[in-house]
């Protein structure tokens, strides 16, 4: 199964998607306030990696603020840097693992395993700490997490069906 395949890109295509469709963004739109923002990703691609849900968490932040859309509280301080997007998602996924108890963000590869995704704890940190995290992996760390970010755009009960289809014992 591809990326673009499995359930969490699924989801991170729709709940871009429904990002979008609540401030009235048509693709044409987004890419063209994206490139006055300096997004240099290229409109095809852009509207391909939303299409396969195979973008990344900084793209989508990104997303959300050309589009002016309210994001979480906890993310606020994160993405009133000045700092580039990549450095921003490195932020707001710090803020979400820093809201949680300690225990449930301990060893996340583990739980992200039972989920289909494996991956060395130190390829997951370097993703985090460089910004470079797929949206796809960041709903998967929000599933983890018991965090409910993300309401305004996608249930919680599509997440718990993604890991429901995904989980591996």
């Amino acid at each position: 199964m591809s990326e673009a395949d499995t359930p969490w890109a699924r989801l991170a295509s729709r709940v871009t998607r429904v990002a979008l469709a609540r401030k009235d963004y048509t693709y044409g739109s987004l890419v063209e306030a994206l490139t006055n923002d300096g997004e240099t990703g290229g409109d095809r691609a852009i509207v391909s990696r939303i299409s396969r849900g195979t973008l990344r968490l900084s793209l989508f932040l990104h997303i959300l603020s050309v589009t002016g859309a309210r994001v979480p509280e906890r993310w606020v301080d994160a993405l009133r840097s000045r700092k580039d997007w990549d450095a921003r998602a490195s932020a707001v996924t710090r803020a979400e693992m820093s809201s949680q108890p300690p225990e449930l963000a301990r060893d996340l590869t583990t739980s992200l395993s039972r989920l289909g995704t494996v991956m060395a704890a130190k390829t997951l940190d370097t993703q985090i700490q460089n910004g470079s995290l797929p949206l796809s992996l960041f709903l998967q760390l929000l599933y983890l997490l018991n965090s409910n970010s993300l309401e305004r755009f996608i249930d919680q009960d599509d997440l718990a069906e993604a890991a429901r289809s995904t989980v591996r014992t």
